[in-house]
Order: structure tokens, then C-alpha cells, then sequence
């Protein structure tokens, strides 16, 4: 299967909100939030990036991060991938593509959480080279569960799962 990773567009938004509200997985942000991921507010400060994945001419996917400039650490805010484009390397493309980012903006490293049950998203997480640095007890609701925190060393090339 073939697909594009490009930058979050202003005629993406629709799309991003109709799947954001399909994936349990999404952050719970408003319309205003997800604009305000393509617009520099603080740039001095606060450098935002969003990035979709499209196949066939439809977005099935998006990666939101962030880095503070004054801080060494980028996090991933949401990762998520329409249900029926999942397990075909479309969440990989993306994570790494944040990665590359991430280390291009000046992060040396990135972190994000996710929830403890979901088996799928801590192995591809793993296979880009991420490990434990912490839990959030309860942090998640509905169903009420923890998040494991966990974060990756962003070194000049990018590990590669094989």
C-alpha cells in the first residue's frame, strides 16, 4: 500500500476532526485546537508541528508534537491512524517523520504516554526506541487506565525498525 506524509493543511481540518472523533485514541481537543497547530503563536518560544498520512487521497492519519525551544525534550501530542488503515506502516511512517522533525527543530530527545492496554502502539513504539521513563497512575478515562510514559533518544539517523 502506498501512501504520503505531508504537513497538516488548513483543507485537512474536516478530516482531522471527523477521525479524531473515531479514535479512542486521540487527544479530546476542540476544532481551535487542532488550527492552532499550524499557526506560530510563540515562535519563539513554542515550535508545533503536524503531519498526515494520505492514501488514495484521503487522509487516514495524523502525528502532532511540540518542543519548547528552552527544553531538549519534544513530545508527541496524538498519534492516530483510522481504524481500517492500521498494522500497514502507516503509524511508523508518521512517528518517525515526528522524529525526524523533532531532531531537526533541536530536540534531542522525544517523549510521549500512552495507555498501558494498548499492546499495538507500545511495540511500535519500541521498534523506534522508545523506553520506560514513568507512569501516570489512572490518567486516562473512559475507561479509567494508567499511561505509561515513555521517551527516545533522537540521534542523528533514526533507528529503522527492520
Amino acid at each position: 500500500m502506498s501512501f504520503l506524509i505531508r504537513a497538516l493543511a488548513a483543507e485537512d481540518l474536516d478530516r482531522v476532526w471527523v477521525l479524531a472523533g473515531e479514535s479512542v485514541d486521540a487527544p479530546r481537543w476542540t476544532r481551535q485546537d487542532y488550527e492552532r497547530i499550524m499557526q506560530e503563536t510563540e515562535p519563539v518560544l513554542l515550535v508545533r508541528c503536524g503531519l498526515v498520512a494520505v492514501c488514495a487521497g484521503d487522509l487516514v492519519g495524523i502525528v502532532v508534537a511540540s518542543w519548547l525551544r528552552q527544553e531538549t525534550v519534544a513530545e508527541v501530542e496524538g498519534l492516530f491512524v483510522e481504524q481500517a488503515y492500521r498494522r500497514r506502516g502507516i503509524g511508523g511512517a508518521l512517528i518517525g517523520a515526528c522524529m525526524a522533525w523533532a531532531r531537526t527543530a533541536g530536540a534531542s530527545t522525544i517523549r510521549l504516554e500512552v495507555r498501558a492496554s494498548n499492546l499495538a502502539a507500545l511495540a511500535l513504539y519500541q521498534r523506534y526506541g522508545f523506553s520506560a521513563a514513568g507512569i501516570r497512575r489512572s490518567y486516562y478515562s473512559t475507561p479509567a487506565e494508567d499511561a505509561l510514559l515513555l521517551q527516545a533518544p533522537l540521534f542523528p539517523e533514526i533507528p529503522v525498525p527492520l
